[in-house]
């Protein structure tokens, strides 16, 4: 008990809400279907304004579009739990998680989407090595 009045205690909770926060943040407009296809749509606009020539998508029918509101709604509860809870055990299971959606949005990177993914790519590995620098230092 007498550990969640340390200093070390109290920086580790702030970092796993932060981090929570910024999840939030980013992921609140996938939730929604105006938002998350206008979102999609600055991206492809970014990315044609950068001349990078990725081609955007055909569309989105019906099935691809609610697979990207059902990974918002879920993104966005979890990140609330965090923000709620930040325990120790969630921000590993969140650090991992990250590892391995970073891997995912690679391979997307490598099958031709635009390389402005590589901005998400930086987000995930900064929040999975921020939790997981918090955790060697707290052990």
């Amino acid at each position: 008990m007498a550990e969640r009045h340390t200093w070390s205690f109290v920086l580790r909770t702030r970092i796993i809400r932060a981090v929570a926060i910024v999840d939030l943040v980013l992921t609140l407009p996938f939730a929604f279907p105006f938002a998350a296809e206008s979102l999609i749509q600055l991206i492809y606009r970014i990315d044609a304004g950068a001349g990078l020539g990725s081609a955007p998508p055909l569309g989105f029918g019906p099935l691809q579009i609610m697979f990207v509101h059902i990974m918002g709604v879920l993104a966005v509860l979890w990140a609330i739990a965090r923000i709620r809870n930040p325990a120790e055990d969630l921000a590993r299971l969140d650090a991992l998680a990250r590892l391995v959606v970073a891997a995912l949005i690679i391979h997307a990177i490598t099958m031709g989407a635009t390389p402005l993914l590589w901005m998400f790519v930086a987000t995930e590995l900064l929040g999975s090595a921020a939790q997981f620098s918090r955790r060697r230092a707290a052990a």
